[in-house]
C-alpha cells in the first residue's frame, strides 16, 4: 500500500511533507514525490519526483527550492506501471496535482475516452485519469471540481488533490484506503496514516468512505460525495509520537517484539486488574456487551491477522466447549452459508482499514450477524462498523511484519472465549480460577521470551543460508507454525511452508532435501 501525505499551513510545506512520507516507508515503496504550490500573485505547482526512499527529496526540500505552505507528496508502491520518475507520484495535469491510494475500475477503458477528447497521457498510472477529469470537470472551485470528477469515476479513490487554480485548498478523498485529518495550531494535515500526522499533532478525524474533508488556512469542512456537509469532531489519539520511534532499536520490528509482552498486558488489563496476588473469576470485566444467545462463532481475517483466527477458533473451541470456524475474508463469497443472524462474527484487523475483511464484516451485517471487532485503530473503519469493538493495546505498529498486534489479537481471543464460557456458565468456577490465572501470567512468561534473543540469533545465523524453511506443528501448535512461515517470507524473502505434524507421511516427507532444513 503506498503512503500520501497533504499539508496546508503557516510553515514551509516540503519539510512536513518529506518527514511524513519517510514516517510511511513501511508501507512500501518504489519512488516519491511532491508537488508545492509556489508563487504570488501567480500560483504555480513545483513537483519534484525520485526513485527510491522519500529521502532523496530532502535536498531540494531543505534548500530553498519550496517555500510554499500548501503541498502533497506520496510514497509508491506500483500498481499501474513500472517503477519509473513518469510513473510517479504526484501526477500533474495542467494546474491540478494528484496523490492517490487505490485502483480505479475500469482505468484503460476510461482511458481510452479521455484520449479520444484530446488527452494526452504521460504515465502508465491510472491515477492520472484523476487530474485530467478534475480539469474537464473544473467548475470554479477545487472542492466542486473535484467531487463532479469522482462521480464519474468507481473502484478505490482516496486521494488528495491541489490546484493553482484554487490554491487556498486541499481536498482529500476517501474511498477504500484510509485517510486521516489531523488538526494542529494553524496547520492541517491530511494522510493516510496517523503516524505520518502524529509529530504535528494529535487531534484527527478518520474519513468514512464517500466522503471528502475541504483544507484551508481558516479550517477544515467535511462533505459526503453528494456535497451535503458532514460533522466530525477531531479526537485524541491515544499514542503519542514517540511511541512510532525507534529508541535505540536497530529497526523497528525487533522494537516492537521487544515490546509485545507490554502490548499484552495492556490488553489482558481492559479485562483484568493484574496484581500480585492470585484473581478471582469475580474480577474479570469484559468491555463490550454482547449478547450470548449466538449458535455459532465465524473468526475472519487476513495475512497474519489470520492466523490469529486460526489459534482463535481452537482456543475457543477449548475454553468454551463451543463449536467454531474461521474464514480468510478474502474468501468471502465461497463462504456465505456460514453466516446469518444466530453468528457472532468477528473480524480481526490490526488497522481496522483492511479492505477484504472490510466487505467480510458488511456481509455479515447484511445477514444480521452479530459483530464484534478486534482490531488496534480504535477509529478505524471496521470499529465504527461494528456493534462492538474489542480495541488491543499494542500502540502503533510500524513494520509491515506482525509482532505485537499478533500477540494482543491472541490476547483478545483468549478473554473473549474466557467471557463467552463464564457468560453461559460453561465451566465450573475452579475452572474459571485456574484460567484467569493463567491469563493474567501471560505477559511476564512472554518477557522471559525476550531473553532468548542471543540464543536465537545464534540459531538465525546457523540457518541463514538455507533458502527454504518447513515448519512442522500440531493442535495450537500448528497456527503459530503458519505464523511463523508467514513472517519467514514476509521479512527474510524466503521460502517457508507450514506442516501438521500427523500429516508430513502424506507427501511433504518426498520433498524433504539436503538444502532444506526443517525445525520441529
Amino acid at each position: 500500500m503506498s503512503g500520501l501525505v497533504g499539508y496546508i499551513g503557516h510553515r514551509s510545506a516540503a519539510p512536513i511533507i518529506i518527514d511524513a512520507l519517510a514516517r510511511l516507508e513501511y508501507r512500501g515503496y518504489d519512488s516519491a514525490g511532491l508537488t508545492v504550490i509556489e508563487g504570488a500573485p501567480k500560483a504555480v505547482l513545483k513537483t519534484t519526483k525520485t526513485l527510491g526512499r522519500p529521502a532523496a527529496l530532502a535536498e531540494k526540500a531543505y534548500s530553498g527550492v519550496y517555500t510554499g505552505n500548501t503541498g502533497i507528496g506520496h510514497t509508491r508502491w506500483a500498481s499501474h506501471g513500472k517503477p519509473s520518475i513518469r510513473n510517479a507520484h504526484p501526477q500533474v495535469a495542467g494546474e491540478t496535482a494528484v496523490v492517490h491510494n487505490g485502483i480505479l475500475d475500469r482505468a484503460q477503458s476510461i482511458k481510452s475516452g479521455l484520449e479520444k477528447r484530446g488527452i494526452k497521457f504521460r504515465s502508465e498510472t491510472d491515477t492520472e485519469i484523476l487530474p485530467h477529469l478534475i480539469n474537464l470537470n473544473w467548475r470554479g472551485s477545487l472542492q466542486e471540481s473535484v467531487l463532479a470528477a469522482i462521480r464519474e469515476l468507481e473502484g478505490g479513490l482516496t486521494c488528495c488533490v491541489i490546484s493553482s487554480r484554487d490554491p487556498d485548498q486541499l481536498v482529500a478523498v476517501k474511498k477504500g484506503n484510509p485517510m486521516v485529518i489531523g488538526f494542529g495550531e494553524g496547520e492541517f494535515i491530511a494522510a493516510s496514516d496517523a503516524t505520518a500526522i502524529a509529530p504535528h499533532t494529535q487531534r484527527m478525524v478518520f474519513l468514512r468512505d464517500g466522503e471528502m474533508a475541504v483544507l484551508s488556512h481558516e479550517g477544515v469542512r467535511f462533505y459526503d460525495f453528494d456535497g451535503k456537509p458532514v460533522d466530525h469532531e477531531p479526537q485524541k489519539i491515544s499514542w503519542n509520537p514517540v511511541m512510532a520511534e525507534k529508541r535505540g532499536y536497530r529497526h523497528f520490528l525487533l522494537k516492537e517484539i521487544v515490546e509485545s509482552p507490554r502490548a499484552v498486558r495492556e490488553t489482558v488489563s481492559t479485562c483484568i486488574t493484574l496484581k500480585d496476588e492470585p484473581l478471582s473469576p469475580e474480577e474479570f470485566r469484559y468491555p463490550c456487551d454482547l449478547t450470548t444467545d449466538f449458535e455459532k462463532t465465524v473468526f475472519s481475517a487476513c495475512g497474519s491477522s489470520y492466523a490469529a483466527a486460526m489459534l482463535g477458533q481452537l482456543i475457543f473451541e477449548s475454553i468454551a466447549g463451543l463449536p467454531a470456524s474461521r474464514q480468510v475474508a478474502s474468501e468471502l463469497e465461497f463462504g456465505r452459508s456460514m453466516v446469518d443472524s444466530k453468528t457472532l462474527y468477528v473480524p480481526l484487523s490490526q488497522s481496522g482499514e483492511t479492505l477484504d475483511t472490510l466487505e467480510a464484516a458488511k456481509y455479515a451485517l447484511s445477514q444480521s450477524a452479530q459483530l464484534l471487532a478486534i482490531t488496534n485503530n480504535p477509529s478505524s473503519t471496521l470499529a465504527r462498523m461494528a456493534h462492538q469493538a474489542f480495541i488491543t493495546r499494542a500502540g502503533p505498529e510500524i513494520s509491515v511484519a506482525s509482532s505485537k498486534t499478533f500477540s494482543s489479537i491472541v490476547a483478545a481471543l483468549i478473554l473473549l472465549a474466557f467471557h463467552i464460557a463464564q457468560s453461559r456458565k460453561l465451566i465450573t468456577a475452579d475452572r474459571q480460577r485456574e484460567l484467569i490465572n493463567a491469563i493474567a501470567a501471560l505477559p511476564e512468561k512472554m518477557e522471559k521470551m525476550i531473553t532468548y534473543e542471543t540464543f536465537l540469533r545464534r540459531m538465525a545465523e546457523k540457518f541463514a543460508h538455507h533458502r527454504s524453511f518447513f515448519f512442522i506443528g500440531r493442535g495450537l501448535l500448528f497456527p503459530v507454525a503458519h505464523f511463523a512461515a508467514l513472517m519467514i517470507k514476509e521479512v527474510a524473502n524466503i521460502h517457508g511452508e507450514a506442516l501438521r505434524g500427523g500429516e508430513i507421511k502424506h507427501g511433504p516427507i518426498k520433498i524433504g532435501r539436503a538444502s532444506c532444513r526443517e525445525r520441529v
